[in-house]
């Protein structure tokens, strides 16, 4: 279609693709909205803090985990909350700047 622009998202190493028409953002068919792109995006923070209790309880009970393995788990939930925290924020900025636009 003329005038699409392919917009990549990267996301626990798989990657989508959202075309948008003439940059009015219409969602094709058979592409995910932005609510379920929000949806598996926590979901895969909440994968990364699932592991990582996982990894870390196995270490301590004395399971064959290297420690590293433990500290790089620990690193992807703390990075990926991080992430997710800064996103909320930039959401709840540009919502309180909108609230204070006036019509």
């Amino acid at each position: 279609m003329k005038g699409d622009k392919a917009v990549k998202i990267e996301l626990d190493n798989k990657t989508m693709t959202n075309h948008l028409i003439n940059s009015g953002g219409a969602k094709v068919q058979g592409e995910k909205s932005f609510g379920e792109v929000l949806k598996n995006a926590l979901e895969s923070v909440n994968t990364y803090q699932k592991e990582y209790e996982t990894v870390l309880y196995r270490h301590l009970i004395g399971d064959d985990v290297d420690l590293h393995d433990v500290v790089i788990a620990g690193e992807k939930a703390r990075l990926s909350l991080e992430l997710t925290l800064q996103i909320r924020n930039k959401a709840m900025e540009a919502y309180q700047e909108i609230m204070r636009m006036q019509i």
